[in-house]
This record gives C-alpha cells, structure tokens and sequence, in this order.
C-alpha cells in the first residue's frame, strides 16, 4: 500500500511541475552559463575561476570524449549540482556538460529535484519540446529542449529503492 501511495504522489508531483508558467524561449543556447561550445580546458578554466577542479580524466570510447574538469556546489533554481564538463577527444574543446544533484539524496528526494530543475529549466528555457512520464516497469520522466546549437536533457528514472537523474547540456553541431 505504502509503495503505491508512493508512485501515485511523485505522479501528482511530475504533473503539477507541468502547471509551471514558462519563461520566454530562446532562439539559441550557446553552452551553459559563460562557457561556451568550442572552448578548450583552459578556457573553461578561466571563465569558471578557482570553484572548477582539475581530476584524473575519465573516457567515453563510446562518444570519443573524456571529463577532466569538475565544477561542484552549483546553484539551479532550489537544487544544488555538480558539472562535468566533456571534451571532443581530436579537438580538446567542449562538447557536453553533464549535471548531477550533490550528495546522497534521500529515498525519493530525487523525485523532488527533477521536479525543481525542470522547474528551472522551464522559467530559462521556456516549455521543453519533448517530455515523457512513465509508471511502467518503475517510474521515469524525460524532458527534452532543442535549439540550433545545444540539446537539453533532463532524464529521472526510478525503478524500486534505486534512483537516477542527470541533465545533460549537449553541442548539436561543432563550432570548429
């Protein structure tokens, strides 16, 4: 019983995140805040200042990218994130940024945070052009913003005590 009370709340909480008013939509989205497409590690570096953390480099053979910079305790709208930010392997320049809510969440508190980055999303980006809520087999909800240069993915999945959310900031096409 506990367990459908629990599904049926986050499906209440995902439909009223929708009743949101949206902000004006862009015509283009360049990056993410200051950093920008094309940029090298050093670039990145100086517009982040001090707060972004060199670490060992880690690889996506699969998307030819590695992430050897980490920019922790960000601010969006009620929730607190971490980036990574991902380099073209041949060019050295970014490609995609990845976000991921700080600390250890408590059971269902992820739920929460999507709802409060779509929130977010929504007042910058205006409605998303895609979204998604499923219930089977666990519950997962998908937001997708599209624009010429950059693709917006908010994505939260949970399927019995495990929880997943990440929002990815993606470059469409090269700038170089």
């Amino acid at each position: 019983m506990k367990k459908i009370i629990s599904i049926t709340s986050l499906i209440v909480l995902f439909a009223s995140s929708l009743l949101v008013n949206a902000g004006t939509k862009p015509k283009d989205v360049y990056g993410w805040d200051n950093v920008k497409w094309g940029m090298t590690a050093e670039e990145v570096e100086a517009v982040l200042g001090k707060k972004v953390k060199r670490r060992n480099a880690k690889h996506d053979e699969r998307d030819n990218m590695y992430s050897g910079l980490q920019l922790r305790g960000i601010k969006m709208g009620q929730s607190e994130v971490r980036a990574s930010f991902w380099m073209d392997e041949e060019s050295k320049k970014l490609t995609r940024i990845v976000f991921v809510p700080e600390g250890q969440p408590a059971q269902y508190e992820l739920a929460e945070t999507f709802i409060n980055l779509e929130n977010y999303l929504v007042e910058k980006y205006g409605d998303p052009d895609f979204e998604k809520t499923s219930n089977d087999p666990g519950t997962s909800a998908d937001r997708k913003w599209e624009f010429p240069s950059t693709e917006i993915e908010l994505s939260y999945l949970r399927i019995e005590d495990s929880e997943l959310l990440l929002l990815v900031f993606s470059q469409i096409r090269p700038l170089y």
